[in-house]
C-alpha cells in the first residue's frame, strides 16, 4: 500500500516556502507601486517651476538697492537672470534663455513677463521686454510698492517664478 494523499487533503509545504512567498509578494507589490508612481507623475506634472536664487548682487550705481542672480530650467530652456532694483524701487531685469544644445532662444519665442504681489493683492504688472540678441532680453518696471513680489516668466507650456522683496 502506498501513502498517496487523499483527495482534498493538503501536503505540507517545504520549509522556507512561506518566506519565499512573502518575498515574492513584497517584490511584486513594490514593483506595482513603482509603476503606479510613474503613471501618477503624468497627472501631477507641474506647470510652474521656481527659479533658484544663486547669489546676491551688491548695490552699485543703477542698482542702488542691489539684487539677486537666479537660475533654473523651465521645460527645455535654461533660464539665467539678474534682477536688480534702482534707487526709485524699479525692478531691472536681464534674462538669458539657452536651449538644450546651448543654442539661444529664437527671437520669435512666445514669452511674457509679469510682476505680481506674493499675497495676491493688486493686479499683475506686465513688463515690456526688448531683445538685445537672440536668447537675451532686458526689461524694467515702474516703481514698485514695498513688500514681497514675484517675477513670472511665461514660456510655452510652463511658467518660471522668482520671488524677491522691495524694501521701503
Amino acid at each position: 500500500m502506498t501513502n498517496a494523499p487523499r483527495p482534498g487533503s493538503r501536503t505540507a509545504a517545504p520549509p522556507g516556502a512561506r518566506g519565499a512567498r512573502w518575498l515574492v509578494g513584497l517584490v511584486g507589490g513594490a514593483f506595482l507601486l513603482l509603476i503606479a508612481a510613474f503613471v501618477g507623475m503624468i497627472f501631477l506634472a507641474q506647470d510652474e517651476i521656481r527659479l533658484n536664487a544663486v547669489g546676491p548682487i551688491a548695490a552699485a550705481p543703477g542698482a542702488e538697492r542691489g539684487g539677486v542672480v537666479f537660475h533654473g530650467t523651465a521645460n527645455i530652456w535654461e533660464v539665467r537672470g539678474r534682477l536688480t532694483q534702482d534707487g526709485a524701487r524699479r525692478a531691472l531685469l536681464a534674462i538669458d534663455l539657452v536651449g538644450p544644445t546651448s543654442q539661444p532662444a529664437p527671437a520669435g519665442l512666445p514669452l511674457r513677463l509679469e510682476l505680481e504681489r506674493v499675497d495676491g493683492t493688486g493686479a499683475p504688472v506686465a513688463l515690456e521686454h526688448r531683445l538685445l540678441r537672440p536668447g537675451s532680453l532686458v526689461a524694467n518696471s515702474a516703481p514698485l510698492e514695498p513688500g514681497p513680489w514675484r517675477l513670472r516668466i511665461a514660456l510655452p507650456e510652463i511658467e518660471a517664478v522668482q520671488e524677491f522683496s522691495v524694501e521701503p
